[in-house]
């Protein structure tokens, strides 16, 4: 059986869960969310839903916050 690397599995989360762990509230996560930086962090599997790349987040606002 082939070696399988798991650390370069990208984890996507809900936006919710982005405002949970960041303790700010939903409309505030949209906004960021609509903001032309995070394009790269967003992943959508259906017209409806959205899901986060949590890392690609995480690192676009230590860059974009701490200017």
């Amino acid at each position: 059986m082939p070696a399988c690397n798991l650390s370069s599995r990208t984890k996507y989360i809900k936006p919710m869960d982005l405002a949970e762990q960041y303790s700010i509230s939903k409309a505030q996560v949209y906004k960021l969310l609509a903001m032309p930086i995070f394009k790269d962090a967003i992943f959508k599997p259906s017209e409806k839903t959205i899901r986060v790349d949590q890392e690609k987040v995480h690192s676009i606002m230590k860059q974009y916050f701490n200017n």
